[in-house]
């Protein structure tokens, strides 16, 4: 028996349950969280560390790779998990934990650091005071040839003021070692782990006026770190909305810091990746792509006097499925990870940890129809081994694959997005869900796995999902055309989707429902109202359905200035254009089902949306079909909540679909 058989053996007694899951998968099966978010090697290389869940907590695992032992298992209270952690040195991890916080279903990160050893001895509170207004440290760098030490920032001196701070893991004694400049800055270090750039947002309190500035991100960069005060801005974006002359940010250091990297659309929409010479100002465009943003590809390595390294390398693209682009394809890095995609042809490939000496690799991979699997790889056998997946019980072979999808609008604007048709099933005449996505200013569909995706296609409906306009990574300019457009052209676009998949023979123009969460749930809703013969039923969960109220209550509301800036901006303005385009102000024009689903906790699309929009349809005679969790926020995620909510889903359309 082979070192890695024998540790998957060990992942899947952990599980209480063997890792070749071959039942069909049902949507409680698609309910179920992961039961590993992240697999990790050692410096060295002789050992594991990983996630795992137990009872209603996470605990992180610690595996001797040469005798396939577990040394120990890091946990704390019954409700408190283990989130993200890092090898220190060999000997040491340094950990954060969630809490499951008062009546929320959702855990909250508790802001504190941890750190132990190995065998889970010595195990000490590095930083953190956990209390409302604190929100704890965050690892900048953890300082690979300063074994006893890493560099974190907190605001633990002012609340608006991140500073720096070298911490030993050890004893968990605390040196300052810069005091933050600039408000609500974040702290970019090079590699030399020296703080060189500086990204802050200025808020909106008293004394600065809207017009002076709330919202706006300035980039600052210096040489070096010597001069606390030479401090240069870089460049000028806003978070409300993304200006019209475009942005330049730093994204990463070259190796040797000669250079920064930027992502930038100053030039051209689409985001593109820069290389900056420090010494010179001269700018090399490195990657764009005409159509997609450009998310930079960063290489983390040891180098050979022990420092930690992040490079950026190469580009991501989401065009369809993804692509990644390398600078200097003839690297070594590259001719590898191209090998890497022969033996993976059907997945995207993230590496997730390396030893010091880069031979080992804990490699994880995912699709559409794969939502983790991890695996090491031994860089001098070029042998991958299967470790576990980050859902077992999920089987790829009965899921159902997405397909990348293109058409043109009514007023000739090209749209992506995803189709997805049931596994075995002939692509004609399909019932047919309309899936729009949250936000909507900045996310967008990706190709990977989607749970309420998989739940809809398991019981023989096809799903489009839609990067309609406003959505993000296609440009600034496309994602600035949907401002001002709730209910306005961002509709017509999920409209003239669904009659393209009606043309194209997909759908069946008598069975068709729109469903979504949060920005997808008005979208849901204000389709039933805007086509009220085009859909036979909708779903919102976590909705905005009431505009006015959306802008005058919850944490977007709140949000240091900007967040009422914002939404004027995306609303379109008045409050009589707000309640033209909230469903809760046009229920009168609604025949369709309607199933409301939202969160007694939910402070993102306030839980009195949901009040709101199932009044208004009761005075109308048509009662939707209603589910309220109290403890739940934005988004279900007590497992069984989430099973309830999808069996609920699936009786519902059942009613109108089948």
């Amino acid at each position: 028996m082979t070192n890695m058989t024998k540790i998957l053996i060990f992942l899947g007694l952990i599980l209480g349950s063997g890792l070749n899951a071959s039942a069909a998968t049902n949507a409680h099966d698609l309910a179920k969280h992961s039961m590993f978010n992240a697999i990790k090697i050692s410096p060295k290389g002789d050992f594991l560390a990983a996630t795992y869940p137990y009872k209603n907590h996470k605990r992180l695992a610690i595996i001797n790779k040469s005798n396939q032992k577990v040394v120990c298992n890091f946990f704390f209270g019954e409700e408190e998990s283990v989130m993200e952690f890092w090898w220190a040195n060999e000997e040491r991890v340094v950990m954060t934990i969630s809490t499951q916080s008062g009546q929320y279903a959702t855990p909250f990160l508790t802001g504190e650091l941890f750190s132990g050893n190995a065998d889970c001895s010595s195990k000490i509170q590095l930083f953190g005071v956990r209390n409302k207004d604190y929100s704890g440290a965050q690892v900048e760098s953890l300082l690979m040839d300063e074994r006893n030490n890493i560099l974190i920032s907190s605001n633990l001196e002012k609340k608006q003021y991140s500073n720096l701070y070298k911490v030993n893991i050890y004893t968990g004694k605390r040196q300052l070692i810069e005091k933050a400049k600039f408000e609500n800055a974040s702290i970019f270090l090079d590699n030399n782990d020296q703080w060189r750039v500086s990204q802050s947002m200025k808020t909106e309190r008293k004394g600065l006026l809207k017009s002076e500035g709330a919202g706006e991100i300035i980039t600052y960069i210096r040489e070096s770190n010597v001069d606390q005060n030479a401090w240069k801005a870089l460049s000028l974006s806003n978070m409300v909305r993304t200006s019209s002359t475009g942005s330049s940010n730093v994204i990463g250091f070259s190796a040797d810091n000669q250079f920064i990297f930027t992502s930038d659309n100053i030039e051209k929409s689409t985001l593109g990746i820069y290389r900056i010479k420090l010494s010179t100002g001269e700018r090399e465009l490195m990657y764009r792509n005409d159509i997609v943003d450009a998310q930079p590809f960063i290489n983390v390595y040891t180098s050979e006097t022990g420092k930690r390294i992040k490079e950026v390398v190469g580009a991501i693209i989401h065009n369809g499925r993804p692509e990644v682009i390398f600078f200097d394809e003839n690297s070594e890095l590259a001719k590898e990870y191209r090998g890497l995609q022969r033996a993976f042809p059907n997945d995207y490939l993230h590496i997730t940890s390396k030893t010091a000496d880069n031979k080992s690799w804990v490699i994880e991979s995912y699709s559409d129809v794969n939502p983790g699997k991890f695996y090491l790889y031994d860089r001098e056998t070029k042998k991958v081994s299967f470790l576990t997946a980050s859902r077992p019980w999920i089987d790829e072979q009965k899921m159902s694959h997405k397909t990348p999808i293109n058409f043109v609008t009514r007023d000739g604007l090209t749209i992506h997005g995803y189709l997805t048709i049931p596994l075995g099933a002939k692509a004609e005449n399909l019932p047919l869900i309309i899936h729009p996505h949250g936000g909507p200013h900045g996310p967008r569909d990706y190709w990977f796995f989607d749970d309420e995706v998989q739940v809809y296609a398991s019981a023989g409906y096809s799903v489009l999902q839609v990067n309609f306009r406003g959505s993000g990574g296609y440009g600034r300019e496309f994602e600035d055309s949907g401002y001002g457009q709730w209910g306005g052209a961002m509709q017509d676009d999920l409209t003239d989707a669904t009659l393209w998949a009606i043309k194209e023979g997909f759908a069946n123009k008598d069975k068709i429902c729109i469903s979504g969460s949060s920005y997808g749930g008005y979208a849901a809703l204000m389709g039933v109202v805007k086509e009220p013969e085009l859909y036979k039923c909708a779903i919102g969960y976590v909705g905005v359905y009431d505009l006015p109220l959306m802008f005058n209550k919850g944490n977007v509301a709140e949000r240091l200035g900007w967040g009422k800036r914002y939404m004027e901006q995306a609303f379109g303005g008045s409050e009589e254009t707000m309640k033209k385009h909230s469903p809760a102000y046009n229920a009168s024009k609604i025949k369709a089902g309607v199933f409301i689903v939202h969160g007694g906790r939910d402070e993102q699309a306030h839980y009195e949306n949901a009040h709101v929009m199932r009044d208004a349809l009761v005075k109308t005679g048509n009662e939707p079909k209603w589910l309220w969790k109290k403890t739940e926020g934005h988004g279900f995620y007590n497992e069984e909540n989430r099973k309830e909510l999808y069996t609920e889903m699936l009786d519902f359309l059942k009613k109108y679909l089948n």
